[in-house]
């Protein structure tokens, strides 16, 4: 008979490139003995730091990894010939498909989409996005993180206020409550929305876990990072705990304008400079933007063009940024 004992995971999704905030989960969950990690996706992109990121993931012991909508942008780019790589808005891609060592890009797009594991008996799955447990919900504020900036704006978050309100939020809202019936129990970990939350369904085994982004947090509260611990005991009872931990988001941003991906892809890194500032959704608005501005300069051209989305960034800050908050 095997024998088995309660173990604790260090849940983290969403590094984007942000080393100095993996290695302060990393050295975190160290402090409390946790030897074994679980990985929802998104581990380049926006942070100037990817082959960085890779390189820590692949050296880490007990992990189990998926991949998260941000690998598959490289994943296009794959064989692609590129003296062809001349779009503005595809020039965060491009710096990070040749700032990535061809070793831990095969790697990186080598792993699975979602992973499904036994735990002590408890069914633990693991994916990037919701999506792929829930199909066809509702757009609640918590599913999309320009949801939740639109709601919250600059007004001052805190973690349990923003638990307090998701929780409210599933509970009145028939059409989400009802698809969470048809879930088996088991735990759903997931990232993709940048916002941090657990929830279990009561009077079921079913639990959702985001433990929000640790490198490009978008859940309002700033300068502090997330990450989650769970615990399986020995009976399968699962305990979930989110956590933050102080970081300089600030500090980090400024980093970024003393390096290559600011050189090469300086809208899109402008952008996430915002975002980390402020620990709010940023880029789907600037997106938003651009789209309305490359229409009214009759511009068709998909992905933008250098000059189009050069010009659309410099319209959308004189125009106070509308929209983001």
């Amino acid at each position: 008979m095997v024998e088995m004992k309660m173990r604790r995971f260090a849940v983290v999704s969403d590094i984007h490139g942000n080393k100095p905030a993996l290695d302060a989960v990393l050295r975190d969950a160290e402090r409390q003995g946790i030897t074994e990690f679980l990985f929802a996706g998104d581990y380049c992109l926006s942070g100037p730091f990817p082959d960085e990121c890779i390189g820590t993931l692949r050296s880490l012991q007990n992990k189990q990894i998926v991949l998260g909508n941000e690998e598959r942008y490289l994943e296009a780019l794959e064989g692609g010939d590129q003296s062809t790589w001349t779009d503005g808005q595809k020039q965060i891609s491009y710096w990070n498909y040749r700032n990535i060592s061809e070793e831990n890009r095969k790697w990186l797009l080598s792993l699975p989409k979602t992973i499904a594991l036994n735990i002590n008996g408890r069914a633990i799955h693991i994916s990037h996005q919701l999506n792929d447990y829930i199909t066809g919900k509702p757009e609640l504020f918590f599913t999309r993180s320009s949801r939740f900036a639109a709601k919250y704006g600059d007004q001052p978050v805190s973690a349990e206020s923003i638990r307090a309100e998701i929780e409210a939020e599933i509970e009145r809202t028939p059409e989400f409550y009802g698809l969470l019936s048809d879930l088996p129990d088991g735990v759903y970990i997931f990232g993709h929305s940048h916002l941090q939350w657990s929830y279990k369904v009561p009077g079921r085994e079913v639990y959702l876990l985001n433990p929000g982004s640790s490198g490009l947090p978008l859940d309002c509260i700033r300068n502090t990072i997330p990450y989650a611990v769970m615990s399986v005991e020995e009976n399968g009872q699962v305990v979930i705990q989110l956590r933050r931990i102080p970081f300089d988001l600030g500090g980090y941003a400024e980093e970024l304008l003393h390096t290559t991906q600011y050189t090469e892809a300086r809208v899109w890194s402008e952008v996430i400079m915002r975002e980390l500032r402020t620990s709010r959704e940023h880029l789907v608005f600037f997106l938003k933007y651009a789209e309305q501005y490359a229409n009214s300069i009759g511009d068709p051209r998909r992905p933008y063009a250098v000059e189009t989305w050069e010009k659309a960034y410099t319209e959308w800050i004189s125009a106070g940024a509308s929209g983001s908050i």
